[in-house]
């Protein structure tokens, strides 16, 4: 995994967290006010701010540039999808009419320019439309960058399987021409690990040498042929020695 894609990886990051927070702050506002207005709260925009909590936390701990934010694709795809329904669910709320829907009229303008302390619906007009759209609008581009997370975690992680398959493929191409050739693969770092035990076995076995003493010579009790020191039997008559004889 190299810097570049590390670089990549918290610009997205920070991405997210950005479109998150401003989609959080724009509709936990209206939120404020609906429940100031003592009005229901519409269960779209709920879940459209709660996915933005959602993206806020886990953009946070991914934000580090560490190897555990690339195998966290599967997670990045999920909270796109997430972003992709929220993004249908308040578009399809003001429908192709956009700012001059009933609903944003009598909902969202309503509560965002704090009508329901002066008048009715009808003096409404568009109070709010531009951070109406700004919400929908970064809901879709905060959903576009966990979707290039996803794209970059499995570009990454392909990369870092290749060369695990490329190195494990060398090893053994290594293996096999040694063995067809009758030698042993040596390996560097094996190398050095023999070389420290063979010099530890020189060491230990430096003080444990062997002397041969010359053998002497020792004549049979039966035939007197001379054979020699430690033979039990006679090379001449087959006589067994005595074990004082023998040894």
């Amino acid at each position: 995994m190299g810097s570049g894609s590390r670089v990549i990886s918290v610009a997205f990051r920070l991405m997210q967290l950005v479109s998150a927070a401003v989609v959080a702050g724009t509709l936990g506002h209206y939120l404020h006010n609906i429940h100031e207005a003592g009005v229901g709260s519409n269960r779209r925009v709920v879940y459209a701010i709660a996915i933005a909590g959602i993206s806020i936390f886990f953009a946070l701990v991914l934000t580090p540039p560490l190897t555990y934010s690339f195998y966290a694709f599967p997670l990045d795809f999920a909270i796109f999808v997430c972003w992709m329904v929220a993004f249908g669910l308040l578009v399809n709320l003001v429908g192709s009419r956009g700012c001059n829907s009933t609903w944003f009229r009598t909902n969202w303008g309503w509560a965002w320019g704090r009508w329901y302390r002066v008048g009715t619906a009808e003096q409404v007009g568009h109070p709010g439309c531009s951070s109406w759209r700004a919400a929908i609008a970064w809901a879709f581009i905060g959903g576009i960058f966990w979707l290039l997370s996803f794209v970059l975690g499995i570009i990454v992680l392909s990369r870092v399987r290749g060369r695990k398959h490329e190195d494990s493929t060398h090893i053994k191409r290594q293996e096999k021409s040694h063995m067809a050739s009758g030698m042993t693969p040596v390996y560097p770092h094996e190398t050095v690990n023999r070389t420290e035990e063979v010099t530890q076995n020189q060491e230990s076995l430096g003080g444990q040498r062997t002397f041969v003493q010359p053998q002497q010579g020792l004549a049979c009790s039966q035939c007197g042929t001379l054979g020699r020191l430690g033979t039990r039997f006679c090379s001449n008559c087959c006589f067994e020695q005595t074990a004082t004889e023998a040894v």
